[in-house]
């Protein structure tokens, strides 16, 4: 056998090993929980999901050998177009289809702080999406152990977040205000962690002391339809079409004399009446 199919083998161990540690580390199963409003997965889910996770899984394979090169060949500012191909790429290999709406508006040249809702597995796919210029995103610190992957992106230039350590995520709160200040466009998900119902979860404050600390302008953009697609209490997709709606900058100069929590509250506002919704937790923010 050729040495390069040793190789290959041994890429594809590797990113077995990094899906199963994927899996591992998201609540999959198959129980409506009391406050879901979208409709059961059924058998049909079952089999499409079948079809879809194997070609998914090796378009990622391809995806990660292909991008990787191009990320340490090229400053990350370069390579924002391929970005979005592989994004799109990646969602149509699950069965979904990506619309944007307010693109214009992510091409602005003065950085900002881009606010995100947090629902599916896939909206890392859909960050790329949105990827105009060179940006940073905020991401979970087991992402870093990954095969490749972890490599690509502290090449890129994202930062790690440790969600239980106090301390290490408040310093990747000042890693990402060194971003702004540096002219890179930063995205955040002030949800902290994807949505088990599909209702906005209440904010932190992190992201907000952040733009104070930056003296960012906010830009938010909702993902539509992710949570409908693959939720995170079931396993399975439901292959369909993602709208993305990128809204209006709230600008630092309208927002400086407000307060943290008063920002918090506006920022929420802004993303349910993009999404179409009311606010029905009791508590729309935390600290």
């Amino acid at each position: 056998m050729s040495w390069w199919i040793w190789i290959v083998a041994a890429v594809l161990v590797l990113f077995a090993i990094a899906a199963g540690k994927i899996l591992r580390t998201t609540e999959f199963h198959d129980e409506k929980t009391e406050y879901e409003t979208v409709a059961p997965l059924d058998f049909r889910h079952t089999i499409l999901s079948f079809i879809f996770y194997p070609i998914g899984f090796f378009t990622f394979v391809f995806t990660v050998l292909t991008l990787t090169p191009l990320v340490f060949l090229f400053h990350p500012k370069r390579v924002h177009r391929t970005l979005r191909f592989y994004g799109r790429l990646m969602l149509l290999s699950f069965g979904v289809i990506v619309r944007l709406r307010g693109k214009e508006k992510l091409k602005r040249e003065k950085a900002y702080l881009l606010v995100i809702n947090h629902e599916s597995l896939f909206d890392v796919f859909l960050m790329a999406c949105l990827t105009f210029r060179q940006v940073t995103a905020l991401g979970a610190a087991y992402q870093f152990k990954l095969p490749l992957w972890g490599l690509m992106l502290k090449r890129y230039g994202i930062i790690p977040l440790m969600r239980r350590n106090t301390s290490e995520a408040m310093e990747a709160v000042k890693l990402a205000r060194q971003k702004l200040e540096a002219g890179i466009c930063v995205f955040i998900a002030p949800e902290g962690t994807r949505t088990e119902t599909g209702e906005l979860k209440p904010f932190k404050k992190g992201p907000f002391h952040l733009a104070f600390g930056a003296k960012a302008d906010i830009l938010l953009a909702v993902f539509k339809g992710s949570f409908e697609i693959k939720r995170k209490t079931d396993w399975r997709i439901r292959p369909g079409i993602i709208t993305i709606d990128v809204g209006d900058f709230i600008l630092y100069e309208d927002y400086k004399d407000n307060t943290i929590e008063g920002l918090q509250s506006l920022t929420r506002s802004e993303m349910l009446r993009l999404l179409d919704k009311e606010d029905t937790s009791e508590e729309g923010t935390t600290t």
